[in-house]
């Protein structure tokens, strides 16, 4: 497994991979599932990044908006956090269906949740943080 991290960390710059040495410790919430990592990692913003690394197709996303780079720092801080404590990154919980809207496909459920981001950032931006409220109150009740 640390072949393929090695591997993807080769698309990190000198530069970005000096970053995110020092922002190895902002590297919050981890979990695994499969060969897919998650990550919260605390940047300049007050809410954290979302990185997500599939290190099976060796592809990865992060919420930052860092658009210069093949590989940002928070994905670089992320590998470099799994390639020394993988133990780190728990089992991930299970995927959760999509909302279901009067018999919708998944498909077209996730275009209108990518329009809503493309056009209307700030109410995506509500709807996450009521949802992540929603699941805070799911595991303080035991969920």
């Amino acid at each position: 497994m640390s072949r393929d991290v090695d591997g993807l960390l080769a698309y990190a710059s000198t530069k970005v991979m000096d970053r995110a040495r020092q922002l190895q410790g902002a590297v919050g919430t981890r979990t695994q599932g499969g060969d897919t990592l998650r990550a919260r990692v605390q940047g300049s913003e007050r809410a954290p990044y979302r990185v997500a690394v599939d290190l099976g197709r060796g592809m990865w996303t992060c919420s930052c908006p860092d658009e210069h780079n093949a590989m940002c720092k928070h994905v670089c801080a992320t590998l470099l956090v799994y390639r020394t404590a993988p133990a780190t990154f728990m089992p991930a919980a299970p995927a959760r269906r999509l909302p279901n809207i009067q018999g919708w496909a998944d498909a077209d459920v996730e275009r209108l949740l990518e329009r809503v981001l493309q056009y209307h950032p700030a109410v995506a931006r509500d709807w996450a943080r009521v949802v992540n409220e929603d699941d805070a109150a799911d595991e303080e009740e035991g969920w």
